[in-house]
């Protein structure tokens, strides 16, 4: 199965989230810079502050599905796409 069609299929929004996450960093990043070498820092305080909140509203997006993920039964990932628990091995 093709990357497009991994995300497009329900559920897999879930896969962007990295990709969201970098971008939401740069943009943190680039607005402390702007900050420092003082343009339009007051600007630049509330853009830091709103990336900071987008960035912890995402992860606790992330945590809640696979809270959700995990009461189904289902196998939960996490954002980088690795398995966030073990199958149980069969001991009989």
């Amino acid at each position: 199965m093709s990357v497009i069609q991994d995300m497009l299929k329900p559920g897999g929004g879930i896969a962007l989230i990295p990709f969201i996450r970098m971008t939401i960093l740069t943009l943190l990043l680039m607005v402390i810079v702007m900050g420092i070498l003082d343009v339009a820092r007051i600007h630049m305080v509330v853009l830091a502050f709103l990336s900071i909140g987008l960035l912890m509203s995402i992860s606790h997006f992330e945590k809640v599905w696979n809270d959700v993920q995990r009461s189904r039964g289902g196998v939960t990932q996490n954002a980088l796409g690795e398995r966030a628990d073990k199958e149980q091995e069969k001991t009989d």
